[in-house]
């Protein structure tokens, strides 16, 4: 088969698992199922790329709108889902979220938040039905705005982690390729290079704007932290023994 023709069939696969979520009908074993085998081609497409297949790989831009109560929680988790995924992101207004990057990367961006954010409102049906929501003594909105920060601390948490493990095994394989003398650290730096000229081809002038919020009941915020910490986002990272995964704790 023609190379061209098997990535273009790998990414219509990708593109069908990214689509079984559990909005769209699917159970939560089908989805995370579909996770899965999403994690897997996309980490095989992209170990397998060579030099050309990357240059020619084309930088897309996908928007998701949280226009409900779990766009604070989306948005504080955001930028850690971004350099997780090593794609460029900003915010549109208050509810569009904006993702930029190469297509694999994209497309897992955007499975993740699907996943995050469906959890989260599973979650918080959990919280609003149990004992420590009842017994709070806070207004009901500050209940709910605590414990969607620590759900969202929780899994930016998660992300930032595994996102550590994978520059430092990326690192380490650049060194090895360098001492091969394999174009493996070429490789890396033609990604960096192809997202950035994309970026500037948009014309986005960004600014960085800073957030803050106050912890209204930190026992909210606790069983946020703990939903967070249930979320499933396993991925495989790379292959072999070694294989990294989001830890659910």
């Amino acid at each position: 088969m023609d190379p061209q023709t098997e990535l273009a069939k790998v990414k219509a696969r990708i593109r069908a698992l990214a689509a079984r979520t559990v909005e769209r009908g699917c159970s939560e074993a089908e989805a995370m199922a579909a996770a899965a085998k999403v994690g897997e081609l996309l980490e095989v497409y992209g170990l397998s790329m060579s030099e050309v297949e990357l240059r020619e790989e084309a930088c897309v831009q996908r928007v998701m709108v949280f226009n409900d109560p779990r766009r604070q929680a989306m948005g504080w988790l955001f930028p850690a889902l971004l350099r997780f995924t090593e794609c460029r992101g900003w915010t549109a207004g208050r509810a569009d979220y904006v993702i930029f990057g190469l297509e694999p990367d994209v497309q897992m961006a955007e499975y993740l938040m699907h996943v995050i954010a469906g959890a989260l409102g599973y979650e918080e049906v959990r919280f609003r039905n149990s004992t420590d929501y009842a017994r709070s003594r806070a207004a009901p909105q500050a209940v709910l705005r605590s414990f969607r920060i620590g759900y969202a601390d929780r899994v930016a948490a998660r992300l930032e982690e595994l996102g550590a493990h994978r520059r430092e095994t990326a690192r380490q394989a650049q060194a090895e390729a360098q001492r091969a003398g394999s174009a493996g650290t070429a490789l890396v730096l033609v990604k960096e290079r192809k997202i950035e000229e994309g970026f500037r081809a948009l014309g986005v002038r960004l600014r960085t704007v800073s957030r803050s919020t106050v912890v209204r009941d930190k026992g909210a915020y606790g069983r946020g932290r703990e939903a967070g910490g249930r979320v499933g986002l396993d991925r495989p990272v790379g292959q072999g023994p070694g294989t990294g995964r989001l830890p659910r704790r």
